[in-house]
């Protein structure tokens, strides 16, 4: 026992070395070490003990137990280095890493993130960090470069991103660099997500108005923009887009389908309007398609559901064939009640006509009166027939009744005819006629038995003179003919060298010949010197006739070479051409050339003329026959073409609708061409097919022309809104500017304009904006200078009261009273101002109305923000650019100073304060100083950079 006493473990020994030593031989765990950690006296020793302890549970749970802040802070000095790895009996990295993922302590890991020897345990210890904000400022702060980039990468917020570009421009170009391109990557993420929830919302809240409406010129607008960014959308989006989109096309094709209903519908209408204009009176066949017109079609036309410009067209262009149909029908039944009524006139007049007893002059004027009281057909073609058909009646009835008149005077007349007509060829010495009229007026005398008595007596006394004077001429009988072969001589010989056509000289040659022939038949044959004389002179005045005769064959000759020269070129060209490589147009342009040339060459001989013309027309059905394939072919494929471009008229893509037209049209020319009529027919109906589709283009380009007035319209009216907001007064100009934002926003968002007003709009857009902010600047300058002059007047009263520290007087109650009433009169100032400079005025009322120890703490207070308001005024003369005076050279050049290495350090913020006009006028406002003289000159000094400034700023 007594031993003991001497031999101590060395743990327990008085010399706090040797219990340092024997802290070597003591195991981590051994609650010795505990104990020598918690209560030995010397502080070295606890430090060695804590040192040699490895357990960070147990050394936690030390350090929230120990009362002794110097036990406590080296506990967790120890606890740390240990977390850290800095300590040689630190546990092992993955020990600490496992522990780590269900530790909470943030000044722990704030800690290891910047002292962790381990990058691995620096890492572990970044990704407990959730909160944006600290990571932000590992990423600024933290000494490691590539800790700085992984935190960097947790970090989404846009303000927190800039932040660190900010930050780290001059520091770390990598992270700058990297923090700029996430910020402009998450701003163009926020634009394109924006831009596409904007495309959607448009599209969803697009309807169709009409190929006529703005809509429909936005949409491919739409699309366009949607097909640039549709790869960086979300499934969401796409199918919210998709879904409006097949909405819109449901919409727009339902109402082509409308559309093709109603143009099929007026189509119709016009055929039957065209078939009732052909016509002059109706028939079955037009009363049930005019039943379908204005019964059955309106109750099958189809309203459009969008009102635009071309469904009001379609609209009226229905109303207006349904009226011309009906005014068509009235008109027809018109002109058959009227053509019935002049077709019964007509119908009695064909009665007359044929009745077989004697007509009356009053039955045909009756049939006239009747006739002209009636009215016409509308129709002129149908009125002109019915009065061609009355005219022509009119005259048969007329010619009935004159032949009533003339056959009972034409056997008088005749009989007086012929008996005047022998009495002529009597008195003419004409016997050779005159015996045959003889026995021919006695038998018809003898035949006629409405004749008087002395009609006949008359005409029988007649006779026998002529009889008498026969008898006579019979004797001179001889003689005449002589003189007659004497005349025909000489009208042979007036015939030479006469100045006539060919052909009329060789007719009336003919004629004279036939008259000598006619006396030689009769009286016998002439002399022969006589008859050389008549030959003679007829052949003299044959022979130029001969010459003009013989001239015509020989161009009858030459058209027929040069038809038989066609011939024989279209036959060879028929028989060795190749059809199946053959040159179309040539072929074709060569068959209307010959064809051409056959009609311009003249006539032929009479005999060779119908077998030259059949030859003609076998070779052309021979090459028709060739040519008809490959018409037929053009034919089918103008044909095609022309479906083709009517198919393109509902092609959502007019683009492709309008190139393919153009294409169709530079196609259309035909190799061989069929008959003018139908190649009128087609042309006609490719003319319209392309006119349809071209008409959308028109269509689309008013549409938009439209939206770009619409689009001016209200731009026009947002600068007229915003050059009124100029005039505004200071109580509108919080609402003001919300409105200018809205503005706009509104201005961005709106569609393009006629370029011909986009540059003085724009410039007249920027003009309103640029006036309204100058406007603005004035109102809130007049608002601040205003302010400052409340705030000035009562800092004028405190100082005022503040001076009277100086004498170290108590006030009487009349003053004080008099300035708290005149405190009471001033203008009110926000609550910002008014509680710190209430509390001056109230601190310098007490101060004034106490002991004079009061008034002695009070004034060395005051005196004190002396060096305050020095420096106050200033930076205010460095802001406003003034000069100070030469005392405060040296204080004005060290704030000079360290406002530019503020500005260089990035740190400009912390320090703006002391160079921010407004808050130099609260400050020198809300804080009283003293002497009062000293603060006389500083106040004068502040008012003049102050006014300068103000100056400065309304320029």
């Amino acid at each position: 026992m007594i031993l003991s006493r001497f031999l101590k473990p060395k743990w327990q020994q008085a010399n706090p070395e040797a219990r340092k030593q024997s802290l070597r031989n003591l195991d981590s765990r051994d609650p010795k070490l505990l104990d020598l950690a918690q209560r030995d006296p010397d502080p070295t020793v606890r430090r060695a003990a804590l040192e040699q302890m490895d357990d960070l549970d147990l050394l936690q749970r030390m350090a929230s137990e120990n009362t002794d802040p110097d036990i406590r802070n080296a506990i967790w000095e120890h606890y740390h280095a240990l977390w850290a790895g800095k300590a040689a009996n630190s546990p092992p990295l993955a020990s600490r890493l496992e522990r780590l993922k269900d530790h909470l302590d943030t000044d722990l890991i704030e800690f290891l993130l910047r002292h962790a020897t381990e990058p691995e345990l620096r890492l572990a210890a970044l990704q407990r960090i959730e909160l944006e904000s600290v990571l932000a400022d590992i990423a600024i702060q933290n000494s490691y470069p590539d800790l700085r980039l992984i935190a960097l990468e947790r970090v989404h917020d846009p303000e927190l991103l800039d932040r660190i570009a900010r930050q780290s421009r001059n520091r770390d170009k990598r992270l700058h660099r990297r923090a700029r391109e996430r910020l402009d990557a998450l701003n163009a993420a926020q634009a394109c997500a924006l831009s596409l929830e904007r495309l959607c919302t448009e599209m969803e809240q697009l309807n169709w108005d009409g190929e006529s409406g703005v809509n429909a010129g936005r949409f491919p607008k739409l699309e366009q923009e949607w097909r640039t960014q549709e790869i960086n959308a979300s499934a969401e989006l796409q199918m919210r887009y998709a879904q409006a989109r097949d909405r819109f096309l449901a919409e727009r094709q339902l109402s082509a389908n409308r559309r093709t209903q109603r143009l099929e519908l007026l189509a119709t209408l016009d055929a039957l309007l065209e078939r009732l204009h052909q016509h002059s009176e109706p028939n079955p066949e037009l009363d049930a398609a005019i039943h379908y017109a204005t019964v059955e079609a309106p109750a099958a036309w189809v309203p459009g559901a969008i009102q635009d410009i071309e469904s009001r067209r379609q609209e009226t262009q229905f109303q207006q064939r349904i009226q011309d149909i009906q005014e068509q029908e009235r008109a027809l039944r018109r002109n058959h009640i009227r053509a019935e009524r002049l077709r019964k006139v007509l119908a009695q007049g064909d009665a007359l006509l044929h009745e077989p007893g004697e007509m009356r002059d009053t039955d045909l004027k009756q049939l006239r009166q009747r006739w002209e009281g009636l009215e016409r057909p509308e129709v002129s073609a149908l009125a002109t027939d019915l009065q061609s058909h009355f005219d022509t009646l009119l005259d048969k009835l007329r010619a009935r009744k004159q032949r009533q008149v003339q056959q009972r005077d034409q056997e008088w007349q005749d009989i007086q005819e012929r008996v005047s007509q022998l009495e002529v060829v009597v008195g003419n010495g004409e016997l050779q006629q005159a015996i045959p009229l003889l026995e021919q007026a006695r038998q018809q005398l003898k035949d006629s038995i409405d004749l008087s008595r002395g009609q006949i007596a008359t005409i029988e006394e007649r006779l026998q003179t002529c009889t008498t004077q026969i008898g006579e001429l019979r004797g001179w009988r001889r003689w005449g003919t002589s003189q007659a072969r004497e005349q025909l001589c000489r009208a042979a010989e007036n015939l030479i060298n006469l100045e006539a056509d060919p052909a009329d000289i060789a007719q009336r040659i003919q004629q004279t010949r036939a008259a000598w022939k006619a006396l030689d038949q009769h009286e016998g044959g002439a002399s022969k010197g006589l008859w050389k004389r008549f030959n003679d002179a007829c052949e003299r005045a044959y022979a130029p006739c001969q010459a003009y005769f013989e001239n015509q064959v020989r161009e009858r000759q030459q058209n027929l070479d040069q038809k038989l020269a066609l011939c024989e070129q279209l036959e060879q060209f028929e028989t060795t051409t190749d059809w199946q490589q053959v040159d179309w147009r040539e072929a074709d342009r060569l068959r209307r050339r010959v064809q051409t040339q056959w009609h311009q060459l003249g006539p032929v001989n009479r005999a060779d003329r119908k077998t030259l013309d059949r030859r003609f027309q076998q070779i052309l059905e021979r090459l028709d026959s060739h040519l008809d394939v490959e018409r037929d072919h053009e034919r089918q494929r103008r044909q095609r073409l022309i479906e083709q471009v009517q198919a393109l008229a509902d092609n959502p893509d007019l683009r492709v609708a309008i190139e393919t037209a153009k294409h169709a049209q530079a196609q259309w020319q035909p190799t061989v061409q069929s008959s003018h009529r139908q190649e009128q027919a087609l042309w006609k109906a490719f003319r319209s097919a392309c006119d349809a589709v071209f008409a959308r283009r028109q269509a689309e380009q008013e549409a938009a022309d439209t939206e770009r007035q619409t689009n001016l319209a209200r731009k026009l009216e947002l600068c007229d809104e915003i050059e009124a907001l100029t005039l505004i007064d200071r109580e509108q100009l919080a609402q003001a500017d919300i409105r200018l934002q809205a503005l706009r926003q509104e201005w961005q968002a709106i569609g393009s304009i006629p370029k011909a007003e986009q540059r003085a709009l724009d410039q007249r857009f920027e003009a309103a904006i640029q006036q309204f902010i100058a406007h603005e600047k004035l109102l809130r300058q007049t608002d601040q200078w205003e302010a400052f002059q409340h705030l000035y007047q009562r800092n004028l009263l405190c100082t005022r009261l503040e001076s009277g520290l100086e004498m170290q007087t108590l006030q009487d109650d009349t003053a004080l009273s008099s300035a708290r009433q005149e405190w009471m009169t001033l203008a009110e100032l926000p609550m910002a101002l008014a509680a710190p400079l209430q509390q001056r005025f109230d601190a310098i009322c007490t101060a004034l109305t106490g002991t004079s120890e009061q008034i002695q703490a009070a004034r060395v207070r005051l005196e004190h923000n002396l060096e305050r308001r020095q420096i106050w005024c200033v930076c205010m003369e460095i802001v406003a650019g003034v000069d100070s005076p030469p005392e405060f050279t040296q204080l004005r050049m060290e704030y000079q100073v360290a406002r530019l290495s503020a500005s260089l350090a990035g740190t400009a913020v912390k320090t703006e304060a002391l160079y921010d006009p407004q808050q130099l006028q609260e400050r020198w406002c809300l804080t009283g100083a003293l002497p009062a003289q000293a603060i006389a000159e500083l106040d004068t000094r502040f008012l003049h950079a102050m006014q300068t400034w103000w100056q400065r700023e309304e320029s």
